[in-house]
């Protein structure tokens, strides 16, 4: 029942109690302030009833360029006690508890030969010691290990254990072993030397909060800081340690060893201090929580009231704080870009499909007017040239009709209406190409047809004609079925000037994408290697070659001829 007795002793300090008792005083936080960018802000919240639940607060809104942002706290009024520790979270950027910091020191003072001091050394204890469960007898002890150089003329070291620093501390902090010795030098071979040792305390009174253990006296404004704590060690003795429970950070306390008990030291010493101790430490009375930059997000900022040990005291505080995005990240003007965005692809789309149509409208047009000026002149040829050589043939014939029998006046007439007939021939194979009308695979399939059985009825020879009754619908443009067909008039023309042949075959393959016109003949044939080529071998090849087809001949002695015709034929989309 030693803590009982502690509560009956501390007096007008906070108690440490039982793990299983409860907090014996209630208190909860409220905002003091908000400050966003250097502007105070007006917040508005909704205390719990009956003390029961969260202080909502209405939530505060921000750009990240509004940053900082300050959030101040205060103890609640009434309070009891009005100081107590703050600890603080923002939900959504950190996971831990946020103690704000209070400080308590170990203070090493070195001491003249008149024992006054000559310097100090103070190593901070802040938050909570490794293996802090909530409540002392809850943790486990924490070894540490400090080590200070002796500074000029000290001749004695004292041991100091305070709390304060900054008028905000509060917590509890206890040290069981305590062990100062002096390091050996890197040139020194003898083992350390120990100085001072306090593994157990003597004294009067041990057995209260309040006793006076030898050695250490009470130092400061705050008396009441400095207590003894006790706990049970395994054997089931009660051992008394020297402890601070601070829960006024308006005062300062501390355990100060005796003048009398301090250790002898030389300069340029050094010093290795040992201690095992558990500790929560925190800051009291209020709390500012500042915050340089968030992301974009939600968040939830709490704050919890405690008590020195940092259990929680009563309600919590609940503040919502929303940092917007500029609004040109908003989900908005996103929305608003991608609709802009899909707007303009569909207007450059309709846009380019317009163009697109209007270029298509003008090729037609175009091709249109080409084929009507076609058309006309054909058909102005045909009927101006075609009238003047049926008028010369007619009056040839007439001439010739009248003509004296002498053949030296015949003749020359004969020639002029041969002439006129091939002339009336070219005209009509040149209206032909060039009348638009002609200018598909059916309109050349069917002049071939025609031409090929004239050429060979008049030369009185078999006309074997392979040609496919029903062709495609496809295009065929002016100048590449003008030149097949003089290709083919040009095979025509060898094989009955020079092949001797009874028999001409003409066929005609669509192989598609490609147009083949083979002419073939029983003829003597010749050897394509040997035979000396003429005009004509070369104006097949050339007229083929300028269309971008080929020409193949084959033949053989006493074999006949073959000559292959092969052109490309445009898809339907190409311009004649």
């Amino acid at each position: 029942m030693v803590w009982l007795a502690m509560i009956h002793l501390i007096g007008n300090a906070l108690p440490l109690v039982a793990a299983d008792e409860k907090v014996r005083y209630s208190a909860r936080p409220e905002l003091s302030d908000v400050v966003i960018g250097g502007r105070s802000i007006s917040i508005h919240g909704q205390a719990p009833v009956d003390g029961i639940g969260e202080m909502n607060y209405h939530g505060i809104s921000l750009r990240r360029s509004e940053f900082p942002l300050n959030i101040g706290l205060v103890t609640a009024s009434p309070g009891q006690p009005p100081v107590v520790r703050m600890r603080t979270r923002l939900e959504g950027w950190e996971s831990e508890w946020r103690d704000h910091v209070g400080t308590m020191y170990l203070v090493l003072r070195f001491l003249d030969e008149e024992n006054r001091a000559v310097s100090s050394e103070s190593f901070v204890r802040e938050g909570n010691s490794p293996g802090w469960g909530g409540l002392p007898q809850n943790s486990r002890w924490h070894s540490q290990v400090n080590e200070v150089d002796v500074p000029e003329r000290s001749k004695r070291v004292q041991v100091l254990l305070v709390s304060g620093g900054t008028p905000r501390t509060t917590g509890f902090w206890a040290v069981r072993r305590l062990r100062l010795s002096v390091e050996p030098t890197e040139n020194q071979s003898i083992p350390e030397t120990q100085l001072y040792r306090l593994d157990r305390l003597g004294g009067l009174g041990l057995e209260s909060p309040r006793g006076n253990p030898n050695g250490w006296l009470r130092d400061g404004t705050g008396l009441e800081v400095p207590i003894l704590y006790s706990q049970v060690d395994e054997s089931g003795t009660v051992e008394p340690m020297l402890a601070l429970l601070d829960a006024n950070p308006d005062n300062t306390g501390g355990w100060l060893q005796k003048v009398t008990t301090a250790a002898p030291v030389a300069p340029g010493q050094r010093l290795r201090l040992e201690v095992e101790e558990k500790y929560s430490i925190g800051r009291g009375r209020d709390a500012e929580v500042s915050f340089l930059a968030l992301p974009v997000g939600d968040y939830v900022f709490r704050a919890w009231a405690t008590d020195e040990l940092g259990r929680p005291t009563g309600p919590s505080l609940r503040l919502p704080v929303e940092v917007r995005p500029p609004f040109y990240a908003t989900s908005w003007f996103r929305l608003l870009g991608v609709g802009l965005t899909i707007a303009v692809l569909l207007g450059a789309v309709r846009y380019l499909s317009w163009r697109k149509m209007q270029r298509e409208l003008q090729r037609m047009e175009q091709r249109r007017a080409v084929e009507e000026e076609r058309t006309r002149l054909a058909r102005d040829i045909h009927d101006e040239m075609g009238s003047r050589f049926t008028q010369i043939s007619l009056l040839a014939g007439r001439a010739l009709i009248a003509a004296p029998a002498d053949e030296s006046v015949r003749d020359p007439i004969r020639t002029i209406n041969g002439a006129v007939k091939e002339l009336a021939s070219a005209l009509e194979e040149i209206v032909w190409a060039a009348n638009p009308k002609h200018d598909t695979l059916e309109g050349f399939s069917n002049y071939l047809a025609q031409h090929t059985g004239a050429v060979l009825r008049d030369a009185s020879l078999r006309c074997r004609l392979d040609i496919p009754t029903t062709l495609p619908e496809r295009n065929l443009p002016s100048g590449l079925r003008h030149r097949l067909m003089m290709a083919v008039k040009e095979a025509l023309n060898n094989a009955l000037k020079h092949a001797g042949a009874t028999e001409v075959s003409v066929r005609l393959e669509l192989d598609d994408p490609r147009l083949v016109v083979t002419v073939s003949d029983n003829g003597n044939g010749f050897d394509p290697g040997t035979v000396k080529r003429g005009n004509g071998l070369d104006h097949l090849e050339r007229r083929m070659e300028e269309v971008g087809g080929t020409c193949v001949i084959e033949s053989r002695p006493a074999g006949g001829t073959r000559v292959r015709l092969t052109v490309p034929l445009p898809t339907n989309k190409e311009e004649p």
